[in-house]
């Protein structure tokens, strides 16, 4: 009956969510409402079970819904499109539920959907894979520790310097083409690391014919051969360790065409896998500078968002980077390697997926078994399970272990402080500040921010306006400007996601740009180390991420 009756919250339809909907329906559950802000991708077709080629550019969570009702006539499924961060999905809808269970892909809307469950106070069955790896957990305010108890990977930063003069790794060139794309195609952004690059690009925009190939063999003259040989001139940057960049030309990148290349590539692979010529690349560069140009797309110039599912997309950074990697000595990559590092990820395992949409389920049971009989949830049969594969610890591919007890140090569940370093507090602009430390590194949706009471930034004003002053927001002030000084306590609050926090700012001077180019540093405390098994699979864990070389962001 608890089954039969209980309100379920599903977040996300993708590589989990296809299989969870489809498990929870054939396990009894009869009320259900979906979230994804998703449409379904011909990628998605190898591995989202629920969605076929008639079902492209169409909402996941309506296709999903639509699906799972054939297996299982009399349930309920409501489908909403949209994002889980947008207001009308905040606390009060989350508290109509008994039960949230997430499908999520992505590390902000995680942290989001934690924050909103913890306000509700509902419990939350927390899932996510990579690769062959993946894990499933129980959280619930008071009882469990939250998913932001153990602090996650996040998005690696680059100095700005290695980007644009000294790259030495594909990633920093990658990092760089995706820059290029979004100052060639974008919105305009002065924070772009290119912005003084390619000026002429914003003219092309205004034009009404614009010969899109003409525009491509510009770009290379300019960037991979003109750019460079200014680069190389700068004799204090290079040594013999270092040294300097070659320029190609178009025309000598297009002669090696049929000139034997060293490469790697082997018969067998697919064509994804092979590394490809520098003709090739200077080929690709040009045509997708032109694709972009072409009547289909040439409106979307200008507005164009990068995107690894998006070919042309692709196309121009992956050839891009090549380009780079070229001038600096660096080996060229394949696309399946440029795509999985421009996009973060790594590819998804529809069999992972299985298994922990699985266990989600079986975790779900538990839950409901102990509600029913007012039982907390870590002396219930509730667990953390670890999936791995094909290393599996002691032959076992699933490890679970006990749920553990909130971390006391956890700035959002436990502790209602932080602190964070500065290097200059006269130089950190407010709104760079929000964005970056706030948002990014704080996972907050809306934040705003008070010093002694007063509110000195407000969400709805995050840009420096005529209207923001009347209101008495100044974003482009400096934390000096705003008479915060080094030991200053502020108050970050999030309407939207319930979530308050008390930040102590102070400054400090000898911070490594470095090691933190964005000018702060957040010092959290670390939760309690885990015991048995749960530590011996993080330490599993921990040693494959190594091996991987990959900073990962987004876990599908």
């Amino acid at each position: 009956d608890r089954i039969r009756e209980a309100k379920l919250l599903v977040v996300g339809a993708g590589g989990i969510g296809c299989e969870l909907l489809k498990n929870l329906v054939l396990t009894g559950f009869e009320d259900i409402e979906v979230v994804d802000l998703d449409t379904i991708d011909v990628s998605n077709l190898n591995r989202q079970f629920l969605f076929r080629r008639q079902h492209v550019d169409r909402s996941k969570a309506e296709v999903a819904s639509e699906q799972v009702k054939q297996f299982r006539s009399g349930i309920k499924i409501l489908a909403h499109h949209g994002n889980v961060k947008d207001s009308k999905y905040g606390v009060e809808f989350v508290s109509k539920f008994d039960v949230v269970v997430n499908a999520l892909d992505n590390l902000e809307a995680r942290r989001h959907v934690n924050r909103l469950c913890l306000a509700a106070d509902k419990p939350l069955l927390e899932a996510g894979s990579t690769g062959h790896l993946g894990q499933v957990t129980v959280i619930r305010k008071g009882q469990t520790e939250c998913f932001e108890c153990q602090a996650k990977p996040t998005q690696k930063v680059y100095p700005y310097c290695t980007i644009r003069s000294t790259p030495e790794k594909p990633v920093h060139c990658l990092t760089w083409a995706k820059n290029l794309f979004d100052l060639c195609f974008g919105p305009e952004d002065e924070s772009n690391l290119l912005a003084d690059l390619a000026s002429e690009m914003r003219h092309f925009q205004k034009e009404e014919n614009v010969d899109g190939d003409a525009v491509g063999r510009k770009i290379f003259e300019s960037l991979f051969e003109t750019e460079v040989k200014k680069a190389a001139a700068l004799e204090d940057l290079w040594s013999e360790s270092r040294p300097p960049p070659r320029p190609v030309s178009l025309e000598g990148a297009l002669s090696t065409e049929n000139a034997a290349q060293k490469t790697t590539n082997d018969e067998s692979m697919l064509e994804a896998q092979k590394i490809p010529t520098l003709a090739a690349d200077a080929r690709g560069f040009i045509n997708a500078v032109a694709s972009m140009y072409a009547p289909g797309r040439r409106e979307l110039i200008g507005q164009s968002v990068f995107s690894k599912d998006d070919t042309v997309a692709m196309d121009f950074v992956h050839c891009a980077a090549n380009l780079r990697m070229e001038n600096y000595r660096i080996g060229r990559l394949s696309r399946w390697d440029a795509q999985s590092i421009a996009g973060a990820i790594i590819p998804a395992v529809a069999t992972t997926n299985a298994i922990v949409a699985g266990l989600e389920v079986v975790q779900l049971v538990h839950v409901l078994a102990a509600s029913g009989g007012n039982e907390p949830l870590r002396e219930s049969r509730c667990r953390t399970v670890w999936v791995r594969y094909p290393e599996p610890s002691r032959n076992k591919i699933l490890l679970p272990s006990r749920l553990s007890a909130p971390n006391a140090d956890c700035f959002v569940c436990g502790t209602s402080t932080a602190r964070v370093s500065v290097k200059s507090l006269a130089e950190m602009k407010l709104g760079e500040f929000a964005k970056a430390c706030l948002k990014s590194a704080f996972g907050a949706n809306r934040p705003a921010l008070y010093l002694t009471g007063t509110c000195i930034f407000d969400p709805e004003y995050p840009e420096a306006s005529e209207e923001a002053a009347e209101e008495g927001m100044h974003p482009e002030w400096s934390l000096a400007e705003w008479d915060v000084t080094s030991g200053a306590l502020l108050q970050m609050e999030d309407e939207g996601q319930g979530f308050s926090c008390n930040l102590v700012i102070t400054e400090d001077p000898e911070l490594s740009e470095e090691e933190f180019p964005t000018g702060f540093r957040v010092e959290v405390a670390a939760a309690p180390p885990p015991e048995g098994e749960k530590r011996k699979a993080e330490q599993q864990l921990a040693g494959t991420e190594k091996q991987a070389k990959i900073d990962v962001v987004e876990l599908e």
